[in-house]
């Protein structure tokens, strides 16, 4: 095991004391979610605690950090510091800073690939061609539009790196942020279709505002490897 993996299999087992039970399913994580949004006021998709939790998948580091302070502590890196874990014996495991930039860039690769195949999926099993001819463009200009105010959002955040606390301004940058694409998107492909006149059902709708939010939330992961990769 890694010290990283200590580290979190620690913040799990203090968690789940302060929580008051084990966690081990999605309804375990929404009550989390709430304990942990009254404590730090900082509400993630419940979804986002289960890596911890089940092991399945590497946590964000936004996750890491919200329960860091739902456990009283200033950040994630504050945690780890605090925390009594001696480093894995082994020489051949890889540095931490390089381990967790692999992973992230991977994530990454792994979200393009995936909402690549989704968009040709659905273009290929479409049966109104003529439809989906007049919703590309709608859909590729609300995705540069998206990709622009990423872009731009994330240069602004790049102006505090000098900050002592940067890691926290991008921490609450990206909460606030995902709030805005898991609606903001959709309502918008929703009314662009509406006013061209274009038929756009439910699951349409929530398949392309995904695509894109995979892509902007991309470009923001990017942050967290850009602070790792100055250590």
């Amino acid at each position: 095991m890694t010290t990283q993996e200590q580290y979190i299999a620690r913040l799990k087992e203090y968690v789940e004391a302060k929580f008051g039970r084990t966690i081990s399913t999605i309804e375990d994580c929404e009550a989390l979610g709430e304990a942990v949004g009254e404590v730090t006021n900082i509400r993630l998709d419940s979804r986002a605690y289960m890596p911890i939790f089940t092991g399945n998948a590497a946590p964000r580091p936004v996750t890491l950090s919200t329960l860091a302070r739902y456990l009283g502590y200033g950040s994630w890196s504050d945690f780890c510091t605090s925390s009594d874990v001696k480093p894995a014996e082994d020489k051949d495991i890889i540095p931490t800073t390089r381990r967790w930039g692999v992973i992230i860039l991977t994530i990454i690769a792994i979200m393009v690939v995936v909402a690549a195949i989704i968009l040709l999926i659905i273009g290929s099993k479409s049966k109104e061609a003529n439809n989906e001819e007049m919703l590309q463009p709608v859909v590729e200009s609300i995705e540069q539009r998206w990709m622009a105010r990423t872009q731009e959002e994330c240069n602004t955040i790049r102006a505090y790196i000098a900050e002592e606390n940067y890691r926290e301004t991008i921490d609450c940058f990206v909460t606030g942020y995902e709030e805005l694409l898991k609606s903001d998107i959709a309502k918008e492909l929703e009314a662009a279709a509406k006013s061209k006149g274009i038929s756009l059902d439910q699951q349409k709708i929530t398949t392309y505002s995904d695509s894109i939010s995979s892509r902007c939330r991309a470009m923001y992961e990017v942050l967290y490897l850009e602070i790792d990769s100055q250590r």
